[in-house]
């Protein structure tokens, strides 16, 4: 029975698609077809037919190989709970976890229009960040990591700063793939393609919005699919995204600071660094000159 010997576990919307694919160029590599499986989010994968259905996703890995699978739901405290003690027990205490952070006001932005587009918010960043707690929690990432942390130990924990990754994809995956023990292959990393942007995404809407959720596309014919022939079927069968809703005000930009500032100091001691992870006068500042411009 294959399972994962590795968990990319988050940040929403903080480079896990970019990174999933970036790994999948290595052939010492499986991860399922389906990138967000989230098994480990309900209690049921402790039980006998939960375990083999997860298992059932990494059947097709090579001895070779090492698993794993990347679901952003297992960094979503609290509206998800228990996973580190759920991963433990199903995978073991020689489970390796990656977790990436990103500056938090770019990644609340970010997470507002992902649910904009989706139809589960319809109120602007300003509004929405003060009526859904999700936003800022999940950018509380020091809260989020620390029981990863607790259950596995810090060893067993790699956290990745998205800035530093997509400034320099090929050196990160290198250094992520040699915390999975395996050699690093970063020829084939396509450094310049930034995956599931919200900029242009297709959008399911009408009879196809259901089309990835139907047990038939899911089970017989997703699989049947290279991941590219995917993408390219969305994009022609689904319509474009629209553009971007409005940028937070100072205000909120403020506000947003003020809700992470202590966990990010928090995540600063984590990851032992001598400075701040960012500098939030400077995030003021771009935020600033953008409502400037738009006057």
């Amino acid at each position: 029975m294959r399972l994962p010997d590795f968990l990319i576990i988050g940040a929403m919307k903080a480079g896990t698609t970019s990174l999933y694919r970036d790994l999948l160029a290595n052939s010492a590599v499986f991860m399922p077809i389906d990138k967000e499986p989230w098994n480990l989010a309900g209690d049921d994968v402790c039980q006998p037919q939960g375990l083999r259905q997860y298992a059932k996703l990494f059947e097709k890995a090579k001895a070779h190989q090492v698993c794993g699978e990347a679901s952003t739901v297992y960094s979503q405290l609290p509206d998800i709970t228990g996973v580190p003690r759920r991963a433990r027990e199903v995978l073991g205490d020689r489970l390796m976890v990656i977790y990436l952070v990103r500056e938090p006001v770019s990644r609340i932005v970010s997470h507002h229009h992902h649910l904009w587009l989706s139809g589960v918010v319809a109120c602007g960043i300003d509004d929405a960040v003060r009526q859904y707690p999700r936003l800022i929690n999940y950018s509380r990432y020091a809260m989020q990591i620390e029981p990863w942390r607790e259950v596995l130990g810090p060893q067993q924990v790699l956290i990745v700063q998205f800035e530093t990754y997509i400034n320099d994809r090929r050196g990160t995956v290198a250094s992520v793939s040699r915390f999975l023990g395996i050699e690093p292959q970063c020829e084939q990393i396509r450094a310049e393609t930034a995956y599931n942007k919200s900029e242009g995404k297709p959008v399911p809407k009408g009879p196809v919005a259901n089309l990835r959720h139907r047990w038939l596309y899911r089970t017989i014919v997703r699989p049947l699919l290279p991941l590219s022939a995917r993408e390219k079927l969305r994009s022609t069968l689904l319509p474009k995204a629209q553009d971007r809703p409005d940028p937070p005000s100072i205000e909120t930009v403020r506000y947003i600071i003020e809700q992470v500032r202590d966990d990010a100091e928090l995540l600063r001691a984590i990851m032992s660094s001598d400075e701040p992870l960012w500098d939030f006068q400077d995030v003021l500042r771009r935020y600033e000159v953008m409502q400037t411009s738009q006057r």
